[in-house]
């Protein structure tokens, strides 16, 4: 019974690939959807949260589902392309909806690189307290009971929604239960049998339970980017197990093997995070034996999926930050750390409660939000901070397609007009951008209500509102900000290059630019070699660097949304660096056209010249906590700076330093480029080589050769 993960880790592996469902379990997907198109059209006039709580229901109750009598979980479930397929005709008619004008520029701004606005249902998490301590039924009755007092007929709606789709939940759960009993699945019927009537009490209760919530959520359509703090979260059910003598600490650890690779097989190409460490209130740190066991387990399983979130702050023991160090030093580096002490600061300039900021996550790759009371949409807006150079330069087209996405402006004549004429064009583009987005906002009950991740939601239970209809206590939106280091770099080379040593006038800069630096190859070495550049601490570029987040700060994070909140500043790029490059042409800092741009908050490829402690100097000059939508810096370390003893104490010291200059995130890479370029030789031999890629992991092997080559070169340029 116990003793099994290692022998059958494999199918485990393969489990969604192989499964192959019982037809006598339930509807074929092609019978699914005929039955669902005649729910559909039968519910057309009504509230949409009803059509989909309805679909919701008849997929749980009728589509064909799974039990392995080899595994400790059961979520198996064929549901077809059912629900986004309505998600997304209700999607289209509800851009229909939009200004034509709206639609036409918003859909331009992706083709030239600029950025673009976006309606996010992508980065959510539950309040998974709700879900740990009520269960499906539990929050099925808290709805039913918050009905009776409804006042009007649309929170009636929303109620009624909220009740049909957990007892929906609850009808799925036992039917995986009597499926676990058919196929003599013993270690899973009563678990199933449990939390279907009542809340999770053994550590495989919520284990199970937290994996089918997942399961119904992203069935109903908004990915689940946080499983919440995880050693907080599940302590209390570990702990009786352990004292009730249900379960010793290494079955514990087999159940979380098991569990974590259901979120490995699955195969989310972001990946599933789990959050450890922080202070709860009143202020303790909350590091305890299950947050040692979960790292214990994730280095034994060496998989690019879960990804965990470490809250570190400055009572975290060091021995722990120590463990996890030896992760990191081992290639295991699907690991963020966020700065305890900066996301304290910069969720109280955003106005949040005290005792909410305790629990806060960092949701999908490392965007902080407030868990079950923030809705943060962390992608509403995408933007390139680079941009605005080139527009600059082309009377605000986009010279690649002709575009007016900026202002027209003359070329500037010195410092002062160069900076001005950036921030009159990058204030433009964000506020179109933000514009749009809240038109975005103000369709989205029309486009995706939902009720399974809004019933989670005390304050939209006490509103009655959905969380599309800004039903939780925090209703932020996020715009990503990409390419700092680019564009510190190209201002602080125009300024070089054309106002400090006159060794061109803008015309010629111009010239070299629109013909990709063609023919003015010493001009690009003097702009790569000897003009200031982010990330080696040098004072200049710092200060350009510094003087475009603030005004972007400013701007973004004091603009309201539609939701009653604001929009909120990111500082990242995730793998945008190379989509929103490989759409600018060539810049004054020397890169050529279709190059990428930095990503998140580190240099330009190569550019580092100066050690990773010049490079934490630069970026610890910003101000953090104003970045509430994240921020993030890559290190990149070759194993022999950190081999021996000695290397987890190293990168524990890096941590410590750059928290302790207020940077809110940092994550690593343990690679050199002989290791990277083997790898591409004879790649069977480096199965197991992980890369973090910007806020998830990949193996290298897996990787594109372009994505490959930009992991050679930032390897090759740290050598």
């Amino acid at each position: 019974m116990w003793n099994t993960f290692d022998r059958i880790r494999p199918h485990l592996e393969e489990q969604y690939r192989n499964w192959e469902p019982n037809p006598e379990t339930g509807l074929s997907p092609e019978e699914l959807e005929k039955l669902a198109d005649r729910c559909f059209e039968s519910h057309r006039g009504e509230p949409l949260i009803l059509t989909k709580a309805a679909i919701f229901e008849l997929i749980l109750t009728k589509a064909r589902i799974g039990v392995d009598p080899a595994d400790w979980f059961a979520d198996h479930l064929q549901s077809g392309n059912v629900m986004n397929k309505y998600q997304g005709l209700r999607k289209a008619e509800g851009y229909r909806k939009l200004p034509s004008d709206c639609e036409d520029a918003s859909s331009l701004y992706p083709e030239t690189g600029t950025g673009y606005a976006a309606l996010d249902l992508s980065h959510t998490s539950p309040d998974w307290k709700s879900v740990l301590e009520l269960g499906p039924t539990g929050l099925r009755d808290r709805a039913l009971h918050a009905q009776k007092s409804a006042e009007t007929e649309e929170q009636r709606i929303f109620y009624t929604a909220v009740a049909v789709i957990f007892d929906a939940m609850r009808k799925f759960i036992e039917r995986l239960a009597e499926e676990a009993e058919r196929v003599g699945a013993e270690r899973v019927s009563g678990t199933l049998r449990a939390i279907a009537h009542r809340p999770p009490e053994t550590f495989q209760e919520a284990l199970q339970l937290s994996l089918l919530y997942d399961t119904c959520q992203e069935l109903e359509g908004e990915p689940v980017r946080s499983q919440g703090l995880f050693d907080r979260l599940f302590l209390p059910f570990y702990r009786h197990d352990l004292q009730n003598g249900i379960l010793t600490r290494d079955q514990a650890k087999e159940l979380l093997k098991f569990f974590w690779t259901k979120f490995y097989a699955q195969g989310h190409p972001n990946g599933k995070n789990f959050g450890f460490g922080g202070l709860e209130f009143p202020g303790n740190d909350t590091t305890n034996e299950l947050t040692e066991l979960g790292f214990e387990v994730y280095r034994e399983l060496n998989t690019i999926n879960p990804k965990l979130t470490f809250r570190v702050s400055k009572k975290t023991p060091d021995f722990i930050l120590r463990r996890v160090a030896e992760c990191i030093q081992a290639g295991i580096t699907g690991f963020v750390f966020a700065n305890e002490e900066t996301a304290r600061e910069m969720f109280r300039k955003r106005g949040k409660e005290p005792r909410d900021i305790y629990d806060f996550i960092f949701v999908g790759c490392y965007e902080p939000a407030i868990m079950g009371r923030e809705i943060s949409c962390t992608m509403a807006g995408t933007y390139n901070l680079l941009k605005p150079v080139e527009l600059l330069f082309h009377n605000g087209n986009d010279p690649r397609t002709g575009a007016a996405v900026g202002l027209p402006c003359p070329l500037p004549r010195n410092s002062q007009e160069l900076e001005a004429a950036y921030f009159r064009q990058l204030t433009h583009q964000l506020t179109r951008i933000m514009e749009r987005g809240k038109l975005y906002e103000k369709i989205w009950p029309e486009v995706n209500p939902s009720p399974l991740l809004s019933g989670t939601m005390p304050e939209c239970i006490r509103k009655g509102r959905d969380i599309s209809d800004s039903g939780t206590k925090y209703n932020t939106s996020g715009i990503m900000c990409a390419g700092i280091g680019s564009a510190a770099d190209a201002l602080a080379a125009v300024e070089y290059l054309v106002f400090e040593r006159n060794l061109c006038s803008m015309t010629e800069l111009k010239n070299a630019l629109d013909n990709n630096w063609n023919g003015y190859e010493t001009l690009r070495l003097e702009a790569l070699n000897h003009a200031p550049k982010w990330g080696i601490s040098d004072p200049s570029a710092d200060a350009i660097a510094r003087r475009i987040t603030e005004h972007t700060a400013n701007l973004i994070n004091h603009t309201p949304n539609t939701r009653g909140g604001t929009f909120q500043m990111g500082l990242w790029s995730i793998d945008q660096d190379r989509t929103l490059g490989s759409k600018t042409g060539a810049t004054p800092d020397g890169r050529l056209s279709g190059a990428p741009l930095s990503r998140n908050t580190g240099s330009t490829t190569g550019m580092d010249r100066r050690g990773i402690t010049a490079l934490m100097n630069s970026v610890m000059k910003l101000d953090h906590s104003e970045f509430p939508d994240g921020s993030v810096l890559d290190i990149m370390l070759h194993p022999s700076a950190v081999s021996g003893k000695e290397g987890p104490d190293i990168i524990t010291s890096l941590i410590r330093t750059f928290f302790a200059g207020g940077g809110l995130a940092i994550q690593f890479n343990i690679l050199s480029a002989e290791d990277l370029k083997q790898a591409q030789k004879e790649p069977e031999k480096y199965s197991n080589l992980q890369v973090r890629v910007c806020g998830w992991n990949n193996r290298f092997i897996l990787l594109s050769p372009e994505e490959q080559a930009l992991f050679i070169a930032k390897a090759e340029a740290g050598e």
